[in-house]
């Protein structure tokens, strides 16, 4: 199964469990409006579940995803579920109340509300009471959290704060379907899902709140040295106390220089063979890469983590690979592993875009790993040819294409290619 039928096979199996747990078809709106609670409330409740166990960044599930990157987007795609759903849950619980206040619907009697109800009936309403309060308020944060991550409303860095109230807010809607399970039925189907499906996530927020997401990848280490490969980017060698695991040419790491508390993704350019030196290129585009370029030193403490993805060197076959602008980092992991192992890729052409050539990071040294490799090399620069025509490119390619730069112009390729397009997609937020 794909990863992505992930996003219509789990409603439906809940929506399958729903249906197997109601014991009569509602015959009017109120017991309908009941049921659909239940509905949106386990299927937004299946979606946080997902999401969450997504963002814990497991090494086999992100297998399974084909890399973190694709790992990541059905994390925001489940909590954009989760987030839908759950409003149409709120609407079911709030609609209704403002139609009974504005007169057009009459509350039926509430069950037990009469001399038979004793204490039972009032733990019954304590602890309806308290799951619909964490429920809400939940929701409320869930909504906020939701709405700083679509529209970028403050840095990286602070986001990643914010972000960190994910698995609070998901214990407080695990909690709230705990407390209304006494009117469910534990030992119902939707019960039983919602006590150990919720249980799991549960355990996964446990593992995020403790700080556990991605420690056994993490390694500690310095910057060694520092050089510019141009005015705008930056090459950073990091020395390791303790090697990586499982590297393959063209992943990547997170990397949180000084101890500022920000980590931030980047290709390896480079891994030593004992995997204990790395290099990295960072071109000057936000805040965080301008700290670098003015305030990084040799000496620094830095902490990695990592390394994670699937943009790796295709194992045979010829292709087109196009790294534009400081997307060629990849190429040029790719073809250093290439020339180590005495291998040859006929039939395989390196696109470098750039703006002009001393914005062409790296352009000597891949200009010589593809004379090694039998890779050709073309470097297409924007200030004597103008800007590459990606129509005309995607007409009269007939291989794969691997692709690494900006996004405007991998969702022109995208457009225009009727060959397989393989990237990464570096959007962590």
């Amino acid at each position: 199964m794909k990863p992505l039928s992930l996003t219509w096979t789990l409603p439906l199996a809940l929506t399958l469990i729903w249906l197997f747990g109601m014991d009569a078809w509602p015959a009017n709106l109120w017991p309908w409006r009941h049921e659909l609670l239940i509905l949106t409330g386990l299927l937004g409740l299946g979606a946080m579940t997902l999401s969450l166990l997504l963002a814990l960044r497991l090494p086999r599930v992100e297998v399974w995803c084909g890399g973190l990157d694709r790992m990541l987007r059905l994390h925001r795609s489940s909590a954009l579920w989760a987030t839908g759903t759950l409003a149409a849950h709120w609407l079911l619980v709030e609609a209704p109340k403002w139609a009974v206040g504005a007169g057009w619907l009459t509350r039926p009697a509430r069950r037990g509300a009469g001399a038979g109800a004793g204490a039972g009936a009032g733990n019954d309403a304590l602890w309806h009471n308290l799951g619909n309060t964490l429920g809400e308020w939940g929701f409320y944060l869930l909504l906020a959290l939701i709405a700083v991550s679509l529209l970028a409303l403050v840095r990286y860095e602070r986001f990643k704060l914010v972000h960190k109230l994910a698995p609070v807010i998901y214990l407080m809607g695990w909690v709230h379907a705990l407390c209304l399970l006494p009117r469910i039925g534990l030992f119902t189907p939707v019960g039983l899902t919602l006590l150990l499906g919720g249980g799991l996530g549960a355990l996964g927020a446990g593992y995020s709140l403790c700080g556990q997401v991605g420690r056994r990848a993490r390694h500690t280490g310095v910057v060694s040295t520092l050089s510019s490969l141009d005015d705008r980017t930056l090459e950073i060698r990091v020395e390791l106390a303790t090697p990586l695991a499982h590297y393959r040419p063209g992943q990547f790491a997170f990397f949180d220089f000084a101890e500022r508390g920000e980590s931030h993704p980047y290709t390896l350019v480079s891994v030593s063979p004992d995997r204990r030196r790395l290099t990295l290129a960072v071109r000057a585009l936000g805040d965080h890469t301008q700290w670098l370029h003015q305030h990084l030193k040799a000496g620094d403490c830095v902490t990695v983590t990592g390394p994670y993805g699937a943009f790796a060197l295709p194992q045979t076959g010829s292709g087109l690979w196009v790294g534009a602008g400081i997307g060629v980092t990849p190429f040029v992991a790719w073809l250093e592993a290439l020339a180590r192992r005495g291998e040859q890729r006929p039939g395989t052409t390196l696109l470098q875009c750039a703006p002009s050539i001393e914005q062409a990071p790296y352009h000597e040294s891949l200009a010589q790993l593809c004379r090694q490799t039998g890779v050709e090399y073309r470097l297409h620069l924007e200030s004597e040819r103008g800007r590459l025509d990606v129509a005309a490119l995607g007409d009269r390619q007939q291989t794969p294409v691997w692709f690494c730069g900006p996004e405007p112009m991998a969702h022109a390729l995208d457009a225009h290619l009727t060959t397989p397009l393989h990237r990464e997609l570096f959007r962590f937020r």
